[in-house]
Formats: C-alpha cells, structure tokens, sequence
C-alpha cells in the first residue's frame, strides 16, 4: 500500500486533476447554495475536524448498538483531539442543535440527551462524499460515485469513521499550509476560499504564477455566504498580508489573483482528502478499481500548475 504521501503525489501528478480540482470547489460552493446552514459547519478547519470527530464516533456507536452521542460526548472528543476548548465544542454543539444540524433522538437516563445527525444532514454528508469520489473517477476512470449515489446512507455510515480517522491522524489536514490556513483558520473562510478557486479561469491559471479570478469586489464575494464585508475583508487582508492573493489594480475594483503558492496547498489540501477517502473506500468496500498509477503521466508534470511545489 502506496504511503499518503505517494498517494498525494500520484494525484497531483495526473493531468486530469486541476480540471477536477477547480470542479469540486463549485461543487462546494453547489451544496453551500442547498444547505448553508450546514455548510458553515465545515467552513473552518476547527469546526470541520470537530464535526468530523463527531460523525465518526456516531455512526462508530451504531456498530455497537449505542444509539445517539450527548453534548458531554462531542465536548471529549474535542477535547481528546486537542480540536478546541471545552466553551468552544460546547457552542459548536449548541449551535449545530440551534440550527437543525443535529437532532434530539430521546433522553438517556445515565447519559442524558442523546442526538443524531438530521436527515438535511446525511444528505450533505452523502453528497460531499460523491463530489469527492465523482474527482477520484475522473482521475482513474473507477466507478464510486455511482456506488454512493445508490447506496448513500450505507456507505457513508461505513466510510465516515475511517476517513474521520485518517483526518485526525493526518498532519496535513491537521496543520495545512499557512496560505491555505489564513482562510481555513476563520468562520466562512473555507467558502471564500472555494469561491476564489471556483472563480479561476482553469485554461489559463496553470501558466501564470498570478492567475485572475473572475472575483471584483469584497461586497460581491461575501453576499452568497451570508457574511459581513467587514469579516470578509479582514480575511483577504490577512491572505494578501502574506502574499497569497493580491488585486490586479485598485483595491475593491478590479480582479483578484491567486498565487501559485496558494494554488499549489489548495490542490496538495484536496488531494490529501481525496487519497484518504479513497484508502477508506477501497478499505471499507473491497472494490476492485484501478490503481491511479495507471492514470500518471510522468512526474515532470508536478513542475507547473495545481501540483508545484510553493517557491
């Protein structure tokens, strides 16, 4: 079994993966439009590796007969995981409850209140995972997307506590890169930066070391998300600061450009996810489907685009 590592670079390597790539951040930005509620969950690396944890240990439970987790349970995780403070799990959680994203199920008189995932939010789960395995088929020609469209719930329960796993174990998706952090590391930041991805012009940016979005204006970029221009600007600020993203002319009234730097750890971010959901897959089904190595193209094509190294 190839390393993460090797997995990583095998997935950057194939000349199909920025198309894909740039493809996955609109359908990111698709499910945002459908479920923003539940979308804001995942938009920052904290709330995202919490709410990771936490849907491991739940479907985790269900093997084992223990229906539900309390509010004390998704604190010890967070905990346990060095994911958050106590205040902050606790508020995540009484968010998540606020908004619908987790559900009452019934009280446990040793354990207290249990809840579940809400139906709105096993379809959002189900739905990430096909983005995520539909890019995996594009890259090998393989067929898992399909599997989850027809199997969904099933899978998913089987998928989610190995990929939660392999997340809290993973150094990259634990500590991303500081370009890509500056985003993840804020509420809504892992949406904006989707948006910028999504907004490249893919038949160009893999040439230029500056590549433009289609992105004018900090008012415009925060509407769809629901967000303040002020938090919104205070996050390109902080980008811009060190140097991972700049605008082309006057501030606010031209295009926005992504560094290649910025480019390069969103793409090794994504491919760390997309090779360990792809471990779990094949761990969790058996499937017979190709290895991606068939699907490389020689290693020279690392040297430019979504797949170079940060200068």
């Amino acid at each position: 079994m190839p390393t993460l590592d090797a997995r990583v670079a095998e997935i950057l390597a194939n000349p199909r993966f920025a198309g894909l790539v740039h493809r996955l951040a609109g359908g990111f930005l698709a499910v945002q439009n459908l479920a923003p509620r539940l979308a804001s969950q995942f938009s920052s690396q904290q709330r995202c590796l919490i709410s990771h944890a936490t849907l491991g240990a739940y479907f985790r439970g269900l093997r084992n007969g223990k229906a539900g987790l309390t509010r004390r349970d998704v604190v010890d995780l967070a905990l346990a995981h060095g994911l958050s403070s106590r205040n902050t799990a606790a508020a995540s959680f009484a968010e998540a409850l606020h908004y619908g994203i987790i559900q009452p199920v019934r009280r446990d008189s040793a354990r207290g209140e249990l809840v579940e995932p809400a139906a709105a939010t096993l379809w959002g789960l189900s739905e990430w995972y096909r983005l995520h395995l539909a890019v995996i088929d594009g890259l090998d020609g393989g067929s898992r997307a399909p599997r989850m469209q027809a199997d969904g719930a099933a899978l998913v329960a089987d998928l989610e506590p190995a990929v939660a796993d392999r997340f809290l174990a993973c150094p990259l998706i634990r500590t991303p890169p500081a370009t890509y952090a500056v985003f993840a590391s804020v509420d809504e930041g892992g949406n904006l930066m989707d948006r910028l991805i999504a907004g490249l012009d893919i038949t160009t940016a893999d040439h230029e070391d500056r590549a433009l979005t289609d992105v004018t204006s900090v008012s415009a970029l925060a509407r769809p998300f629901n967000i303040s221009r002020t938090h919104t600007g205070r996050i390109l600020a902080a980008a811009i600061e060190i140097g991972a993203i700049g605008w082309s002319g006057q501030p606010g009234r031209s295009r926005l450009w992504l560094s290649r730097a910025f480019r390069g750890d969103y793409a090794r971010f994504q491919a760390a996810k997309l090779a360990i959901i792809d471990e779990a897959f094949r761990e969790t089904t058996d499937a017979p489907i190709p290895s991606l190595a068939t699907a490389i193209v020689a290693a020279s094509a690392m040297a430019e685009g979504w797949g170079s190294p940060a200068p």
